[in-house]
């Protein structure tokens, strides 16, 4: 019996390794049979669940918030009053000023242009900008601790657009109606300021068309840019201007015949003013109450308004000058010389033997010397001979070069066809120019 009870112990431990062995094989060929699968999902008895959590998307961090604050210059206002009055620091306008100084001396901000700042939630300047002219604005923008100005140009919108119109009373009043600025009034007046007098010569019925570039921010008409062709009739005589610039670069306006517009001589030194007394050989004298000859002409003005030189020359005489008052020379080409009498003041800088060019700022109107009244008298001597100024004929200071008149004239038709494509004005209001005893005011 002890001899027998190992014996049944070692039959079971064989029969139970038998079973293992068996359990082993059968798995084994089933891990077998699963390797040998197609990977057609579509072939195979079960798939595997993937239970693994997705990565996290990465989202960049939100922007930080900004207050932006948009204003004027105000009057007299210096960028660190400015600065001051919306809460930043003395030591943040020093670094602001020093950051843009290379390129924009923020001491020159000048009052009534635009400016906007950008404050992050935590108090902190983050861009600072302003206009400097209808051109370009300084922008100063903070990158990490410092900030980076720059000079960026203004990108308007820029449309050709047309504008007619018939005057009534005034320019500016015509232009008024059709819902224009008054700044295209002086763009016209500067075009023909070699030919018409503005001041003296607009008469009822005259009439106009133009092409003209106007330009937009947001959909908005912001400025006009250039007058790119225009026609005006005055008293029946019909002036033409057409925009060319050439392939050298120089630009001007010329008429239908390709002369240019600009003469050595401007019509009138005082734009929008009235003539108060012309030239005469015995004109009974306002202070004297003499007749006697006033060679020259006055325009009346108020106090203040620039005087501008007729033309490219040199000062011979500034100061005082008796019964003239202050009192300016130009000595200019080709034996002319022109004088500026009664000024309430000089241009700055402006002194004896300085060269000044036509169009140039020198004076302003006053009433000094004998005058009883605000204006200027403007006279003009030619080899020695005071002669009238409203009759005096020059002929075209710069004529157009002959190798670009080709060019021009295909500027030109492109013009005249736009141009004539516009509604003519009335017959009655054409003819109106020789209504009798009514001569229109340019401005006022």
């Amino acid at each position: 019996m002890a001899q027998q009870r190992p014996q049944g112990l070692a039959s079971r431990l064989n029969e139970r390794l038998e079973s293992v062995v068996m359990v082993s094989a059968i798995l084994g060929l089933s891990l077998a049979w699963l390797w040998l699968l197609p990977d057609d999902p579509s072939a195979a008895p079960m798939q595997p669940s993937d239970h693994r959590i997705p990565p996290a998307t990465e989202h960049p961090p939100p922007p930080p918030q900004l207050r932006v604050i948009e204003g004027k210059v105000a009057r007299n206002a210096t960028f660190g009053q400015l600065m001051g009055a919306h809460g930043f620091s003395p030591e943040t306008v020093y670094r602001l000023t020093r950051t843009s100084r290379p390129v924009y001396n923020l001491a020159r901000i000048r009052a009534g242009n635009r400016f906007e700042l950008e404050r992050l939630a935590d108090g902190r300047l983050n861009a600072f900008r302003y206009q400097v002219d209808a051109y370009k604005y300084l922008q100063l923008k903070r990158t990490g601790d410092g900030f980076r100005a720059q000079l960026i140009p203004i990108e308007y919108e820029k449309r050709e657009l047309p504008v007619a119109g018939t005057i009534e009373s005034s320019l500016f009043g015509t232009l008024s109606d059709l819902q224009e600025k008054d700044q295209l009034a002086l763009d016209m007046a500067e075009i023909f300021s070699w030919d018409i007098d503005f001041n003296t010569e607009i008469q009822r019925g005259d009439h106009f068309r133009l092409m003209v570039e106007k330009l937009y921010l947001e959909d908005r008409m912001v400025r006009y840019g250039d007058i790119l062709a225009v026609e005006f009739h005055n008293a029946g005589k019909r002036y033409t201007g057409y925009r060319f610039e050439d392939p050298e670069g120089e630009v001007g306006y010329f008429d239908h015949l390709g002369r240019s517009l600009k003469r050595d001589f401007l019509r009138s030194p005082v734009k929008f003013s009235r003539i108060s007394s012309r030239f005469s050989y015995r004109r009974l004298h306002p202070v004297l109450g003499k007749r006697r000859p006033h060679l020259g002409v006055d325009y009346a003005a108020p106090t203040g308004t620039r005087v501008v030189a007729a033309g490219n020359g040199r000062v011979r005489f500034r100061g005082w000058k008796g019964g003239y008052g202050n009192l300016i020379e130009i000595k200019h080409g080709n034996g002319f010389t022109t004088y500026y009498a009664h000024l309430s003041r000089f241009a700055r800088g402006l002194r004896r033997g300085s060269k000044v060019m036509q169009g140039q700022v020198i004076g302003y109107v006053g009433s000094t010397g004998l005058s009883t009244g605000p204006h200027l008298d403007y006279r003009v001597r030619r080899n020695g001979v005071f002669v009238n100024p409203l009759t005096l004929k020059m002929k075209p200071s710069k004529p157009l070069k002959p190798e670009y008149r080709s060019a021009f004239r295909q500027v030109k038709l492109k013009w005249q066809q736009q141009l004539a494509a516009l509604a003519p004005p009335p017959e009655q209001t054409r003819q109106a120019s020789s209504a009798h005893g009514f001569e229109a005011d340019f401005i006022y």
